[in-house]
């Protein structure tokens, strides 16, 4: 986790600087999902025998553009912090996966939990822009 932090504070000092250069590319959201998109490519192209220090630095930068992007889209008040989005994801793995038993029944139970939680998403939307007007 010290690195992820390390990692996060690196990522805010790299886009204060965008800031500052007012590289429109660099602080466009759909700029950087491309990027990671592209880097996502490299690696699918990494995955293979004996080359994890390539497969490594692939994951890293694909790593350092979704961060990024967090960050971007956070200081833009699309999200709010890196931590929300861990807190809500864990949240919703725990929801999906810890019910499972290793059985046939396993798919239904994923099925109708990601139900259940797309209407939750639904009615939270709602509720804030409720809150927003």
């Amino acid at each position: 986790m010290k690195n992820l932090k390390r990692t996060i504070d690196l990522v805010s000092k790299k886009c204060d600087l965008d800031i500052s250069r007012e590289d429109k590319d660099l602080m466009n959201p759909y700029w950087l999902l491309d990027a990671i998109v592209q880097e996502a490519q490299e690696v699918k192209e990494e995955i293979k025998p004996n080359n994890s220090p390539h497969l490594e630095d692939e994951l890293g930068d694909m790593l350092w553009g979704w961060i990024t992007l967090v960050e971007k889209l956070k200081r833009q008040r699309f999200v709010g912090t890196h931590e929300d989005i861990f807190k809500r994801m864990l949240k919703k793995y725990q929801e999906r996966i810890e019910p499972l038993d290793g059985t046939i029944k396993d798919y239904k139970s994923w099925k109708e939990v990601k139900e259940r939680q797309k209407q939750n998403l639904i009615e939270e939307c709602v509720s804030n822009t409720i809150k927003n007007l």
